[in-house]
């Protein structure tokens, strides 16, 4: 008999080719494993460390978003509930490890505004893949330390009580200098988002009394105690229809101008509507 056709010999090439492709698994396993941890490892080496209090990277929020409501007059039922509808498409669009400053108009002849809840958004569950982490546990703390804290102010803020005036310039100087000015934050996104029915009124400029000429605006002393700097900031308006304010066409175009003056490179305006938050009064 051949060596070829010998029996053993063709159960023993059966037996390395086995073998082999064993060796092969394994190695293809190997790898996986190897591949898995290392992604692991990177994903931790890269994850930065992060402030409890505030779910904030102590290296720097990626991006810096500014809240300031106007509830120096009552809001309706209707009003609130377009508010909180855009106001969770907004909580949800912050980025990861985004920061969200939660401001009220208020008076600042006294002191500058603070922000009565600052946090970072530290992402959903379904963003962490289960090789490198617990998306559950992330979802939970999104909803304990990010979501719910959050709404629990918005609902306070909502049900503030009336206010004689109304700062709105004040306010927003004040949130620039308090959320959107500090050196870390330099080189970040950073955003405004004003929820008010922008009718100005202090002791020193009041839209109640009419429409006034920008130019007498821009060209008043208190105006440049109050403005700021707003380059590179982004503005957005969610603007509270009211019955007692001047028409809309009209306040937009005038804080139009009001903004571009302080360096504002554009501003969006938008009217919350019922149940069916901002929609796009352009």
């Amino acid at each position: 008999m051949s060596r070829r056709n010998n029996p053993r010999n063709r159960k023993d090439a059966r037996v390395e080719k086995e073998d082999y492709w064993g060796i092969i698994m394994l190695i293809v396993a190997a790898l996986i494993i190897i591949g898995i941890g290392g992604a692991f490892v990177y994903s931790k080496k890269n994850m930065p460390e992060i402030e409890k209090s505030t779910l904030c990277p102590k290296s720097g929020a990626t991006s810096v978003t500014a809240l300031l409501i106007d509830a120096t007059d009552s809001l309706s039922i209707q009003q609130k509930q377009a508010f909180l509808s855009a106001f969770q498409s907004l909580s949800d669009s912050i980025s990861l490890h985004g920061r969200l400053d939660l401001y009220f108009i208020h008076d600042t002849q006294t002191s500058l505004l603070k922000p009565v809840v600052s946090l970072c958004n530290p992402g959903h569950g379904a963003e962490i893949s289960e090789l490198v982490g617990n998306p559950r546990h992330v979802e939970q703390t999104w909803q304990d330390g990010f979501g719910q804290p959050l709404e629990r102010e918005i609902t306070q803020l909502l049900n503030a009580s009336p206010e004689k005036e109304s700062p709105i310039l004040e306010s927003i100087q004040s949130v620039v200098l308090t959320s959107l000015s500090a050196p870390i934050d330099r080189d970040k996104p950073k955003k405004i988002i004003i929820v008010s029915d922008l009718m100005q009124h202090t002791s020193n400029a009041s839209l109640y009394r009419g429409t006034p000429a920008i130019e007498s605006i821009i060209q008043n002393k208190s105006f440049n105690r109050v403005k700021s700097d707003l380059r590179d900031i982004d503005i957005s308006v969610w603007m509270l229809a009211r019955d007692n304010a001047l028409s809309r066409s009209k306040l937009v175009e005038l804080w139009q101008r009001i903004f571009a003056e302080q360096g504002a490179q554009n501003a969006y305006f938008c009217v919350l509507v019922e149940s069916n938050g901002c929609q796009n009064d352009r």
